[in-house]
């Protein structure tokens, strides 16, 4: 159906961020919100230290050109910054929505490349449609890309694009696992006495990384205490450590993903 005259954002993913009523907070961020991949990529792109870099230059710096479209990250909120910036990662406005056309005016032209008309006998069965609705869509070019955009490929039309491959939960933990480890890291060098400083190159706290997971509130942890190395729970510290370890490694990836026009990135 045309739809010429409609103004709202298109994505291309349902993984958009819902609000909701009341007060917003990150720290205390909806699971509609977190949901969202979008939601990820504006936290960790509040880690990427070029980026801060560049923000606290006020645009200059090695991330000067996404600042110029991102803008300032580290004294807002995912609400505030998604509401600005949401047409950034929403795809080309087109004159067609998928519907039931009712009038000749709502047809799309036979030689539409924008769009195409289907006939559906309504006297099938489901099961029917569905096997021959996928095998009509090759015909047409969608499933193999050649027609319309495609999450993570070139031939989307959003300036700044989901990978093809993301996963919340996952980004989620390696979130909470890196704030966990940064924060020990930078109270261990806080306490570093002028006498370690001069003879140790680094003198950052070491925490165990199963109680990194632990304090990360992995869902192999529930139940297990930080410091506390039990018998009955020793493969389980060794499970959160590589874990843990894996986490931390994600995260580094992600946010260097974040400044960039991809994220995640795919391999």
């Amino acid at each position: 159906m045309n739809n010429s005259s409609k103004s709202a954002l298109h994505f291309n993913t349902n993984s958009t961020p819902k609000f909701g009523r009341g007060v917003y907070s990150d720290l205390k961020a909806p699971s509609t919100v977190k949901s969202s991949p979008f939601f990820w990529w504006f936290k960790f792109l509040q880690l990427n230290s070029d980026y801060l870099d560049t923000e606290k230059n006020i645009g200059v710096g090695k991330c000067s050109d996404l600042y110029k479209d991102f803008g300032a990250v580290s004294n807002t909120d995912f609400k505030t910054w998604w509401r600005e910036h949401s047409h950034l990662f929403a795809e080309a406005k087109t004159n067609y929505s998928l519907g039931v056309a009712k009038t000749n005016t709502e047809l799309a032209p036979f030689d539409s490349t924008e769009a195409v008309n289907i006939v559906v006998p309504l006297n099938w069965s489901q099961k029917s449609l569905k096997k021959h609705f996928a095998l009509l869509l090759p015909k047409i070019g969608v499933a193999s890309g050649a027609i319309g955009p495609k999450i993570g490929s070139s031939t989307s039309t959003a300036k700044y694009g989901l990978g093809r491959r993301w996963n919340c939960g996952a980004m989620e933990s390696a979130y909470e696992v890196y704030k966990v480890r940064q924060a020990n890291m930078d109270r261990g060098a806080k306490t570093t006495t002028k006498a370690q400083h001069k003879g140790a190159e680094s003198a950052k706290f070491k925490m165990a990384w199963a109680d990194v997971g632990i304090e990360a509130k992995l869902d192999v942890a529930e139940g297990m205490e930080v410091g506390k190395v039990k018998q009955d729970t020793a493969e389980k510290r060794r499970v959160l450590t590589i874990l843990a370890k894996r986490h931390y490694e994600n995260a580094i990836g992600y946010i260097s993903a974040a400044a960039t026009a991809t994220f995640p990135k795919t391999e």
